[in-house]
């Protein structure tokens, strides 16, 4: 594979950047706009903030704010029938990760034939075509520059919607719409960030550029989201983290991810976990699978959470230094809850090990994972005896 070096989202950053929306929409000839959000952003003055910016610019805007923070299908076809109802011309995805897919969800439908599920998975090409304009106010998955959607079927299971090019056509990244994050949220969602950076490092599409960003992402993560968590004032630090996320979403178009996204947005679909602490269960026991396979990559990682290593360990040792070191950070820095504090069922296991050995990113995994190695996976994520 040849890697190409390039970033076609334009990007603008900075404190009150949301204020750019009106010439956002001039430069994209737009003069409406559907915004995508959930009950919870909307209740907090964000979608008020775009629809009063668009208007005072001569814009119109409808919004609509009945997604979930594990976007469904269903919510897409939704928002997309009000799109062309109230006749949008533009799309623009506020708020969390799951805001900004459910957008990418409803770009889809804008310029190819329904239902969305055929684009599923990689199943059918489609073009990902234009007026989208991504707003995080989480600083987590990146989604913004990233070439992919995770969205829910009818039964709670994700796919995977990958164009291989990014969405969107501008983001706007401005740190005071993380400010009021709480440290749960910033949490998880930062961890989130963590694993699109590690992963893209260790995975089989990696190489030198990516690495290099990788390298940097978790580096800054290691340091600023404890401070985010114990701070949500601390600008700086989301400053840092709004970066930080971005670049990994970057990451997720160049290196992609691998089986710590399989387990992770597996269990998160069955078990209803936020997509950032279900991937952060998952991600120290398969960064200590992978070990034997990309045993300096994952000393690497360990090294950037804190981890010293005397330079004669087993790759094995290697693997359980760095799950140690992301547990260590995850939930004693970050405060991650206990995954059994999520309501969960041990006799679905073998099912979504099942599900888990088949999923799309197992693909660029160092190490073949089958339902057997997912299944031993599961039970020490929950403690789950043998």
């Amino acid at each position: 594979m040849i890697l190409s070096f390039d970033q076609s989202v334009k990007l603008i950053y900075g404190e009150n950047a949301l204020a750019s929306l009106g010439e956002i929409a001039d430069e994209l000839g737009a003069k409406k706009a559907l915004i995508v959000c959930d009950p919870f952003i909307h209740s907090c003055g964000y979608a008020e903030k775009a629809v009063n910016v668009l208007r005072g610019a001569g814009k119109d805007a409808v919004v609509f704010d009945e997604n979930e923070s594990n976007p469904a299908i269903a919510a897409c076809e939704k928002a997309y029938d009000l799109c062309v109802k109230e006749q949008c011309d533009f799309v623009i995805g506020l708020g969390g990760g799951s805001n900004l897919d459910c957008a990418k969800g409803v770009n889809i439908l804008r310029f190819n034939e329904a239902p969305l599920i055929r684009y599923a998975n990689m199943a059918e090409p489609f073009d990902v075509g234009h007026g989208l304009v991504m707003i995080p106010t989480t600083a987590g998955t990146g989604s913004e520059l990233s070439d992919g959607a995770i969205l829910s079927d009818e039964h709670h299971i994700k796919h995977n919607f990958i164009a291989g090019i990014p969405f969107a056509d501008y983001a706007i990244l401005d740190p005071m719409l993380s400010a009021g994050m709480p440290p749960k949220l910033t949490a998880s969602t930062g961890l989130d960030a963590f694993t699109h950076a590690c992963e893209g490092y260790t995975g089989i599409l990696s190489s030198p550029m990516p690495q290099f960003f990788a390298e940097k992402t978790m580096d800054t993560i290691a340091e600023y989201l404890p401070r985010a968590v114990a701070d949500g004032s601390d600008m700086e630090a989301r400053g840092k983290m709004a970066v930080a996320s971005c670049v990994g979403g970057y990451l997720l178009s160049k290196a992609h991810t691998h089986a710590g996204h399989s387990v992770g947005q597996t269990i998160g679909g069955y078990f209803d976990i936020p997509h950032g602490f279900s991937c952060a269960y998952a991600e120290p026991w398969v960064l200590e699978f992978n070990a034997p396979a990309v045993p300096e990559l994952t000393k690497r990682v360990a090294e950037s959470l804190g981890a010293v290593f005397t330079g004669d360990e087993t790759p094995e040792e290697i693997g359980a230094k760095a799950r140690d070191a992301l547990i260590e950070f995850r939930d004693v820095k970050c405060l991650t809850p206990d995954i059994r504090s999520f309501a969960y069922d041990v006799s679905k296991f073998e099912e979504i090990a099942e599900v888990i050995e088949v999923e799309t990113f197992q693909q660029f995994n160092p190490r073949k994972m089958t339902a057997a190695d997912a299944l031993v996976i599961l039970k020490k994520m929950y403690g789950v005896e043998e």
